[in-house]
């Protein structure tokens, strides 16, 4: 196994370019990732990865999730002290990162499923919760708008748990993509709005897609309208509204809900 020693390495440079630049990603087609746990999820992913940089110590410690190194042999390298330090960019880090090729696993709306969508949704802790959620309700896609943060920030990835590597996702400019498919998807604007119809007595057909605006603001009256169909969460209590990875679990479980009792 090679060993890196200096912080100055060119390899160390530009796996720090990577997790912290977005242009650099952009520009590469790769991401990093950290963590001995998306690294496992990654290689269960078939996530193509381009080479492993890890601690002596985190290799001693003994943790399963690490017996996929077997599988990327000589693509593993460790690093001393002085370059972790430079390295890792986690608060606590594992002692573990990855350098990957971002996957291109775009929606199938052929599938007529049901899907989640972000328009401007800016925090990456709810960007990737969102995700896993969709993820583990079994949803077909998740589409983006350009506005939204960045896929592959190192808090996207983390808050995703490993779903970015599984779950089919489209990034794309959000109101051409909803005029230029609403012939063949019916879009649901999330509104906090009393007056919109209630998530319980909404039916969602093939090929639904629940719409999810910024954190901030929500949607605004143009981007609901683009949606054509609007949907509320009721609420009976003194809060105003719901955090937005909040909101969006409880939409996506009730479009679940009822695809379920369709099977039934």
């Amino acid at each position: 196994m090679d060993i890196i020693t200096s912080k100055d390495n060119p390899r160390i440079r530009e796996c720090i370019r990577l997790s912290t630049q977005k242009k650099a990603r952009n520009n590469s087609g790769m991401f990093v990732l950290e963590g001995v746990k998306l690294l496992e999820e990654a290689v269960l992913s078939r996530i193509d990865i381009e080479s492993v940089y890890i601690t002596r110590e985190c290799l001693e410690s003994g943790k399963s999730e690490l017996a996929v190194l077997e599988q990327l042999d000589r693509k593993v390298i460790e690093v001393a002290e002085a370059a972790a330090a430079r390295l890792f960019q986690a608060k606590t880090p594992q002692g573990v990162c990855a350098v990957c090729h971002i996957p291109q696993r775009e929606p199938d709306f052929g599938k007529k499923g049901r899907y989640l969508a972000l328009w401007d949704v800016q925090n990456p802790g709810n960007v990737g919760t969102m995700i896993r959620t969709a993820d583990a309700l079994g949803f077909d896609g998740v589409i983006l708008s350009e506005g939204c943060c960045d896929l592959y920030n190192l808090k996207t990835l983390r808050a995703a748990m490993g779903s970015i590597f599984r779950m089919p996702l489209l990034v794309t400019d959000m109101e051409s993509f909803v005029r230029q498919n609403d012939n063949r998807l019916t879009f649901f604007a999330s509104v906090v709005d009393a007056d919109a119809p209630g998530i319980t007595a909404t039916e969602f057909p093939e090929g639904s897609v629940m719409m999810i605006g910024n954190e901030g603001n929500g949607l605004s009256d143009e981007q609901v309208s683009v949606c054509g169909n609007r949907v509320t969460i009721p609420m009976t209590g003194r809060a105003e509204s719901f955090n937005a990875a909040m909101a969006a679990t409880i939409l996506m479980w009730e479009m679940s809900r009822k695809k379920n009792m369709e099977r039934k």
